[in-house]
């Protein structure tokens, strides 16, 4: 089987959750009264993200001033060309926002990497939220990696190998679909809660040091 992965992005490949940050920046913490019906399922990602976007008023300017603040982990340019060069696709799938997404990949020079996520319209200083990916039967996510897996298997005619990076309650859906999963923080304690089997992580040089020891990274340097 050829492997093939598919990363979250904040938390993961950014070293904070871009999106919720920047949600309590601009709402003044107001956005943190939503986290527990949201963790808990009561409240779906497209639900939280809506009202997290009405809570906020800021201009394009303010908003790319603040994402100044965030970076990406420091192994993940490392990690992104040991796929390159083992012929492994890397697809970024995030619950978040394209807008941070596509600013913080090509400050790091990665802006042609594929990537799926929600969408935002930014208009008069005010932030609507868009979602323009099918979920298929999930109720519970804005942009499902678990319905976009599927739809990865739909697309090839050869069978692959999914090996699934993230560190959040965004990313379980993904669970049931990967093959291999690499998790930390809230995704490592669900994978725990719900016996599903795991590898641990820190960082994307982690990663890189585990798919070279499983023979899938033959060259990394």
């Amino acid at each position: 089987m050829k492997p093939v992965v598919f990363s979250d992005f904040d938390g993961t490949i950014s070293s904070r959750d871009v999106g919720y940050h920047l949600f309590h920046h601009f709402s003044n913490g107001k956005n943190d009264k939503l986290i527990p019906d949201w963790k808990s399922g009561s409240m779906s990602s497209r639900e939280c993200l809506t009202r997290e976007a009405e809570m906020i008023t800021a201009t394009v300017d303010q908003l790319e001033k603040y994402l100044q603040q965030h970076e990406i982990d420091p192994t993940f340019s490392s990690f992104v060309t040991a796929c390159q060069r083992n012929n492994i696709e890397l697809t970024i799938l995030s619950d978040g926002l394209d807008f941070y997404i596509e600013r913080l990949l090509a400050a790091h020079g990665l802006a042609d990497l594929p990537w799926l996520s929600n969408h935002a319209v930014i208009n008069n200083d005010k932030m609507t939220i868009e979602f323009p990916h099918d979920n298929g039967p999930c109720v519970r996510c804005g942009n499902c990696k678990g319905q976009r897996i599927r739809e990865f298997r739909q697309s090839r005619s050869e069978e692959a190998q999914v090996i699934f990076i993230g560190d959040g309650y965004s990313d379980a859906c993904a669970t049931a679909e990967a093959d291999i999963i690499f998790a930390k923080k809230d995704l490592e304690q669900y994978c725990q809660k719900n016996n599903i089997e795991y590898v641990g992580y820190r960082d994307f040089s982690d990663v890189t040091r585990q798919l070279k020891q499983n023979g899938l990274f033959k060259q990394t340097g």
